[in-house]
This record gives C-alpha cells, sequence and structure tokens, in this order.
C-alpha cells in the first residue's frame, strides 16, 4: 500500500523542515510528499524546494486548513494519505507501525499514532467528544501509554492516515471549515459510512502543541461544531438531544461572555444560519453514503465533558444529571434504530 505525506505550512519554515525530515526517516517508503504553502507571502516555498526538491509544493492564499488538505489530496496518488501537521515530527517507524495495524484491520478508514507534546506527555490520539458535539483531546498531559491498538470514536488530526479512497467518498475535509473540527467531522462521517477509526499507541510523533485559544478561534471552534451536529445527526436523534443542545447554547452564552468571546460566539450563530441551505444540501448529500445508523454510535459519544483543557465547575455541578440524560437518549435511539 502506498502513501502520499501531506503538510500544510503557513509561515512555519523550520518547523515543516524538520516534519519533512521526519517523514525521509521513515522505516517504509513514502510515495509522494505534498506540501501546501498556504501563506500569501509564499514564505516557506522557496526554502522547501532548496531543501526537498522532489517535494511537490504547492501555493494557496491562505484558503483555509481543511480547504488545503483537499487541494493536496485531489492530486494525491497514494493508496492512504498522511496528514502531518508542520510543527509535528513523526517517529521513524510511525508509518510501518500504522500500516502495518491498518492490514490487520480491513475496515480500517482511518487510523493516527499517539501524538506526545515535546515533553512527552500525551497531546492527543483517543480523542473524546460529548453529545453536543465539544471535542477535547483524549488523556491530555498524561504519561505515554505503550497499550493496544483499538478503535475509536474521533482521534487527531495532528498526525492522521487516511484511506484515500474514503477520503475521496466524504468528499475529504469539509471545505466549510477554515480552521479546526476537521479532524472529529472527518471521524464522525467515516463510522457513518460504514468505515472504522484507529489508535494505534505505539506509533508515535512528537507535536510542539500549546493549549491556548484566542477569540477567533472560539468563532471557528463553535461554528464547525454546530455544522458538524446539524448535518451528522439524524433529525430524530436532534430532536431528542434538544434540551441538551439548547441548555448547553445558553450555558455557552454565559461563559463566553465572563470570558470575553461572547462577540465571537454570536458571530458563529450568525454564520450557522446564512449556511442554512447548505446544512440541507450536506444532509442530503451524504445521505446515501450512509452504512450505520446513529443508534451504532451513539455510544461513542461522551455524557460529560472530562478534560483538563476545559476546567468547568458548572460542567462538573450538572455531571450526574448528564448521565441519566444520556442514558436515556442512548436507549431511545438504539429503540429507534435510526
Amino acid at each position: 500500500m502506498t502513501v502520499t505525506a501531506i503538510v500544510i505550512t503557513h509561515k512555519q519554515i523550520e518547523f515543516t523542515l524538520a516534519a519533512l525530515a521526519s517523514l525521509e526517516q521513515q522505516t517504509v517508503p513514502i510515495e509522494q510528499v505534498i506540501v501546501v504553502d498556504n501563506d500569501r507571502e509564499r514564505s516557506a516555498a522557496a526554502p522547501l524546494r532548496a531543501a526537498y526538491p522532489e517535494t511537490t509544493i504547492l501555493e494557496e492564499d491562505n484558503i483555509g486548513y481543511a480547504p488545503a488538505c483537499n487541494r493536496a489530496a485531489a492530486i494525491a496518488s497514494g493508496d492512504w494519505l498522511f496528514f502531518l501537521n508542520p510543527d509535528a515530527e513523526a517517529a521513524p517507524d510511525c508509518l510501518e507501525q500504522l500500516l502495518a495495524a491498518a492490514a490487520r484491520h480491513p475496515d480500517c478508514g482511518v487510523i493516527t499514532p499517539q501524538v506526545l507534546l515535546p515533553n512527552g506527555r500525551i497531546n492527543a490520539g483517543e480523542n473524546q467528544i460529548h453529545l453536543t458535539g465539544i471535542a477535547w483531546c483524549g488523556g491530555y498531559g498524561k504519561p505515554p501509554e505503550d497499550g493496544p491498538e483499538r478503535t475509536v470514536f474521533i482521534t487527531t488530526g495532528a498526525a492522521m492516515l487516511v484511506r484515500r479512497e474514503l477520503y475521496e467518498r466524504l468528499d475529504g475535509y469539509c471545505n466549510e471549515f477554515f480552521l479546526f473540527y476537521e479532524d472529529p467531522d472527518l471521524c464522525w462521517r467515516a463510522w457513518l459510512a460504514g468505515s472504522e477509526v484507529w489508535y494505534v499507541p505505539r506509533a508515535v510523533v512528537r507535536h510542539h502543541y500549546s493549549w491556548g485559544l484566542d477569540n477567533e478561534k472560539w468563532f471557528y471552534l463553535e461554528r464547525h461544531r454546530l455544522l458538524s451536529v446539524l448535518t451528522n445527526f439524524r433529525l430524530s436523534t436532534l430532536l431528542m438531544l434538544a434540551p441538551l443542545l439548547v441548555g448547553t447554547e445558553l450555558a455557552l452564552l454565559v461563559v463566553s461572555g465572563r470570558e470575553g468571546w461572547r462577540a465571537q460566539k454570536l458571530r458563529a450563530y450568525r454564520s450557522v444560519w446564512k449556511q442554512r441551505h447548505w446544512i440541507r444540501a450536506r444532509r442530503r448529500d451524504f445521505a446515501p453514503l450512509r452504512r450505520r445508523p446513529d443508534a451504532a454510535i451513539i455510544g461513542g459519544f461522551r455524557a460529560t465533558v472530562d478534560s483538563p483543557q476545559i476546567d468547568s465547575s458548572v460542567a462538573r455541578a450538572v455531571a450526574p444529571g448528564l448521565r441519566v440524560y444520556a442514558r436515556l437518549v442512548r436507549a431511545a435511539v438504539r429503540l429507534l434504530g435510526r
């Protein structure tokens, strides 16, 4: 099985050179490497061509991360697409471990390594998602694990291997997502389309990651979370989740006001409303691709938000009630079988 590696960079030349060096050191050959210089000033194209003349360099005017990935995937020749963040470095046997695990699980369409912080602790891998679509890095800040490969509902896009046939069938990452949330959305749709998502802790990537959100990031996260929820859940599931969804939005309006990003939250609502015709069209277009009902995947969603990155006294206070509510919703969705 052949691999095309894809790196999207934006003014991160030194990091990108290190990422490409890690690809060059893989113990299995990479058929093709594509880098998208997403900087209008073309800051990375020349030094990357000088250092790696055989790499395909595409130049874009900051079209966004997901659209840039799709632009590269459109000219990819590999059976698998390996998306690697420009500030990440894959261990030499990373792809070998991932491909070997994928060969053992023929229904695998998305597979990722354990992503570690520079200090050696966990950044991401077995990520988590709440019934409202709130997603977070699983195991964040914990010591690295040496566990078995296993299915997960969502995982990280910092280093993600995707079967090209599946990526094309799903129309790739959502082009509407300029930044953030393209990875949980793709995993969610992969499960609905009949594929599987796997996590391989013994494959390792180091990621120069720092947790922090400016106000503009909240706009993208909230906009894309809502678009994903509204397009991926069936209408009957959305109706059963409506009290939880409405309650979460009211709570987030309070939190955003307290933390100074309410303007971005309200802008996300306006943007989602403007996309209402697109939401309807995306639901219609994805319907023929569904191979699993919500009943088959609802167990992959968490009832509560448990993450050191999202520390909320309100979330802790309502957690017992949310667990009961989640059990009722899961039972109702499974009863309907949709």
